[in-house]
């Protein structure tokens, strides 16, 4: 009787799981053909600029030329083959694509949380938290591709922490591959192999013996080795397939050129400004050093604090967050590097509700009072390059503020609690 009640309760969780992921696509379908309309009547369009790059690029492959002939085209040339339906079924096949990933985001969040732990009920409520998230939606909508990294992404954090270390490695080279930036995350990835140990950011910094741990925690063992290998090779092997398809152009567009990358245009960027100012030259050292040192420095740090298996998911969004905060290009798409990863970590954040709701509003604030100079910019041709500035600096405090509050409202030793 207890095992019948038992498995009557799992198949209702599982039917109210599907309910929700059916419900998630089902709305996002509906806004995809409501952008194939908004786009045909009005001149803000609906669909991301980014997405008819990669049209384009798909169909310079189908005749037979280099994705790269399409300007700005700066991917791996696997997406641009991915979405060739577009020219071949219908237009709108990539959003689609895009929306199922994006379930498939929610789904490995469930799944995530669950092998660390919390109930079913917890996970089911960090599912919907994706799956019912109006940005998360609008994003994948629009056309953007950032879903599939962010799928990709969760799957290697889930196969870590299942301990499949050479399926991991491949998962993480793969997404490296497709994006640049889960590359961060390589070193705390390395040292959660094996530890379940928690150290907090202050006492591991102040650490007696911080050196000799650092050493210890760096010698590799077998599973290292798997997890090491199965990456380098997954993207060695990826890079060089595509290299001998389309040469250096590939290496530089997809990965070179995103290392010295500068954009004075849509950009959320706290070093917009200084961008636009120096737009006719090339960017300083001391320019570099600037925006890349402070992120650097905060990237080591937390894979060091945090780099176990317990707190590998925590440690992930802190460095995504820190990324996109520094990044000397910030565009919306970027936004869900790290939003992707928050509800994998809800279980462990010890936020009331009034709290949660406050960091939300302070963050949208913060994007809207952006968007209003940027309309005037961009529509209008208003001069308003100083309060594009402004409003980036004010973007840039809420994110490190956002990033403060989850350090100090973070608790893992709370998922005993959900169990």
């Amino acid at each position: 009787m207890y095992c019948s009640c038992c498995d009557m309760k799992n198949m209702l969780r599982m039917s109210s799981i599907g309910t929700h992921c059916i419900l998630g696509l089902c709305i996002r379908f509906a806004l995809i053909a409501y952008g194939e309309v908004h786009d045909r009547l009005s001149v803000v369009q609906y669909t991301d600029i980014d997405y008819r790059v990669f049209t384009d690029a798909a169909r310079h492959m189908l005749l037979g030329s280099s994705p790269y002939n399409r300007h700005t085209y700066r991917y791996t040339p696997l997406l641009a083959a991915v979405l060739t339906p577009n020219l071949i079924l219908h237009p709108a096949w990539g959003k689609l694509l895009f929306s199922m990933v994006d379930i498939c985001v929610a789904l490995l969040i469930q799944f995530l949380v669950i092998a660390q732990g919390s109930s079913t009920r917890v996970a089911t409520w960090c599912l919907m938290a994706w799956v019912y998230n109006p940005l998360a939606i609008v994003i994948a909508t629009r056309g953007n591709a950032d879903s599939i990294s962010a799928m990709f992404v969760l799957g290697t954090l889930l196969l870590l922490e299942k301990q499949y270390f050479m399926l991991a490695g491949v998962m993480h080279g793969l997404a490296i591959h497709v994006r640049l930036y889960p590359i961060a995350f390589s070193l705390a990835m390395y040292l959660s192999v094996h530890k379940d140990r928690h150290i907090s950011l202050m006492k591991e910094a102040f650490c007696r013996n911080a050196v000799k741990q650092l050493l210890s925690d760096l010698k590799p063992t077998c599973n290292h080795v798997k997890l090491v290998l199965a990456c380098l090779a997954t993207l060695g092997s990826l890079t060089g397939m595509c290299y001998a398809l389309y040469g250096y152009r590939f290496l530089y567009e997809s990965l070179l050129y995103h290392l010295g990358r500068r954009d004075i245009r849509h950009n959320f960027s706290v070093y917009f400004y200084l961008q636009y100012l120096g737009s006719d030259a090339p960017a300083g050292l001391t320019q570099r050093v600037l925006t890349f040192v402070p992120q650097l420095i905060l990237l080591l740090a937390l894979s060091w604090a945090y780099g176990c298996r317990r707190d590998l998911p925590f440690c992930v969004l802190s460095q995504a967050i820190v990324m996109v905060a520094y990044n000397p290009v910030l565009t919306s798409q970027y936004f869900v590097w790290f939003l992707s990863l928050v509800p994998p970590c809800l279980p462990w954040l010890s936020l009331s509700c009034h709290q949660a709701i406050a960091i939300t509003v302070l963050w949208l604030a913060a994007q809207l009072a952006w968007l209003l100079p940027a309309y005037w910019l961009e529509f209008r041709g208003q001069d308003t390059f100083v309060y594009l500035w402004l409003q980036g600096i004010a973007l840039f405090c809420a994110n490190v503020a956002v990033l403060g509050r989850f350090i100090r409202a973070y608790q893992p030793m709370k998922i005993e609690k959900l169990k």
